[in-house]
């Protein structure tokens, strides 16, 4: 870890280091953009809202230190301040390591250059640890989160009832506090109105259904969040095979929908594809919303056969690293880079048929 106690928080560019260097790599890349597990934690003796300066920093050094008797799961790690509203936080935002709760109100960070494990210091509760992969992997996102937990939990005394379970700011995290997530790709079902339908169904499972950056946020490019709604009275494993049986079952359909779109008019599908593909080859500039489309329809090519030449890993990432925050400077040049980018990554993208 790359901070010693009582020293300056360490500036940290978030655009370095993306996807591809998460440690877990899951199934079903371009259907499962990616997937979290986040779970909330609150230590002993402290109120759980309105924590004063002291008492947050009191609860980010015990975390600290609790990390750092592990060197092998420490290593790489890094504590920063997160500033209310500042460029830094929006770019955390996008690459999905904060809440945009936290990014208004601010706090401690630790992190790894990637993202892939980011625990936010004084959101809602003391702690909220997440850990991220790409693809569809809630199992293997459990067991690192479970693993860090575990070790904080070793030196760091969590409030905890033997009847309700780990407490939390919110009675709905009570329980395991566990929350886990898969961001799925659904283009065709959002076309085809079903995705409306689908908010419903996920609601009679125990599922909350939203847009790509949380509550309130639009679905853009067909992505949306998935994730678990209960955390009392069902074990962790459950919530997590629960989470992947509804996840593939939704994935199916929306292959099922994609393959019907095929059978009805072939044409009109391939060519939105190709022309998908065309603007992010060749591209001068790109607003956000247009790439995101593009981006969004080359997945389906790709995912069906029409295209080769590019992963999906490789265009998911390149989406989320050229959100707004993340290239920053006026908005022509993010335009620029965008497609400066897109075209870099898509070089190689090739049309089959």
């Amino acid at each position: 870890m790359r901070r010693p106690r009582g020293c300056a928080t360490k500036f940290v560019d978030w655009r370095v280091k993306t996807m591809r260097n998460y440690a877990i790599h899951g199934g079903f890349t371009g259907l499962a953009a990616s997937t979290r597990v986040r779970l909330a934690r609150n230590v002993k003796g402290y109120p759980y809202r309105n924590l004063t300066p002291g008492q947050l920093s009191e609860i980010a050094n015990k975390v600290w230190d609790a990390l750092s008797a592990a060197p092998a799961v420490a290593n790489g790690l890094h504590m920063t301040d997160v500033r209310a509203g500042s460029q830094e936080a929006m770019q955390l935002i996008e690459k999905h390591m904060i809440s945009p709760e936290f990014a208004k109100k601010g706090g401690k960070l630790i992190a790894s250059d990637s993202g892939d494990i980011a625990i936010m210091l004084g959101e809602e509760d003391h702690i909220r640890l997440q850990v991220m992969g790409t693809g569809l992997c809630p199992k293997e996102c459990m067991e690192t989160a479970k693993r860090i937990a575990d070790l904080i939990e070793n030196r760091v005394p969590f409030d905890y009832s033997d009847q309700l379970g780990y407490l939390t700011a919110c009675p709905s995290n009570l329980g395991t506090g566990l929350r886990v997530s898969v961001m799925l790709h659904l283009p065709v079902l959002t076309q085809s109105g079903a995705a409306e339908r689908l908010v419903g169904w996920a609601a009679r499972q125990g599922f909350t259904v939203r847009g790509a950056y949380g509550e309130g946020t639009r679905a853009a490019g067909g992505f949306y969040q998935i994730s678990n709604q209960i955390t009392l009275g069902l074990s962790e494993d459950a919530i997590v095979d629960k989470l992947i049986t509804a996840a593939t079952e939704v994935i199916d359909q929306e292959k099922k929908a994609r393959e019907q779109l095929r059978s009805q008019n072939e044409d009109a599908l391939f060519d939105r594809i190709a022309r998908s593909a065309g603007v992010l080859r060749h591209a001068r500039l790109l607003p956000s919303q247009e790439a995101v489309t593009c981006i969004s329809d080359v997945l389906i090519g790709l995912q069906m056969g029409y295209l080769t030449g590019v992963s999906p890993e490789e265009l998911i990432e390149t989406e989320q690293m050229t959100q707004p925050a993340l290239i920053a400077g006026a908005p022509h040049e993010r335009d620029r880079v965008r497609a400066q980018k897109l075209r870099e990554v898509t070089e190689n993208l090739r049309i089959q048929g």
